[in-house]
């Protein structure tokens, strides 16, 4: 239950704690897929695990914006949590696959992702092309932390 404290949120931070205590979210954290590392809003800094790779991170932080939360879809790019600042672009996770969600080439403060506010904003096409990975709504953070672990997990995902 929220506390007054909570309650007094603006609604896009009070949705986004509330997703934060939610099933889904603690679910992932208790499989060990994400942790959160922390909140200074509107970013909100999150750990997802990465499969063992030979001289690689078994985690990757994002540093997530969710500004407008949840009807506008969060954005996130890399981050290195240690120093507080943007991860730099040699330790972005590579692989085929991967190397294209994390395309610091591409813009190096965002996911190249569906599901991503900037990447969609720049890509009209993908509403049709990528239609089960848009956001909407109705959906909550871990719909974005799934699509990221699936791709840190994945057999494409080569490392550093």
């Amino acid at each position: 239950m929220m506390d007054e404290g909570v309650s007094q949120l603006a609604p896009d931070e009070r949705a986004v704690r509330r997703h934060l205590e939610g099933a889904s979210f603690l679910a992932g954290v208790d499989a060990g897929q994400w942790r959160l590392v922390g909140i200074h809003w509107p970013q909100v800094i999150i750990a997802v695990s990465a499969a063992p790779r030979e001289t690689s991170p078994s985690e990757y932080s994002l540093r997530f914006d969710f500004s407008g939360y949840p009807v506008d879809p969060p954005t996130a790019a890399p981050w290195d949590a240690e120093q507080d600042r943007p991860l730099d672009a040699a330790g972005w996770p590579k692989g085929h696959r991967v190397g294209k969600a994390f395309n610091p080439g591409w813009k190096p403060d965002a996911l190249y992702i569906p599901c991503d506010r900037t990447a969609i904003s720049d890509h009209a096409g993908w509403r049709q092309q990528y239609a089960r990975y848009l956001w909407d709504p109705s959906k909550d953070l871990t719909f974005y932390l799934r699509l990221v672990h699936e791709l840190l997990n994945d057999d494409d995902y080569q490392g550093i």
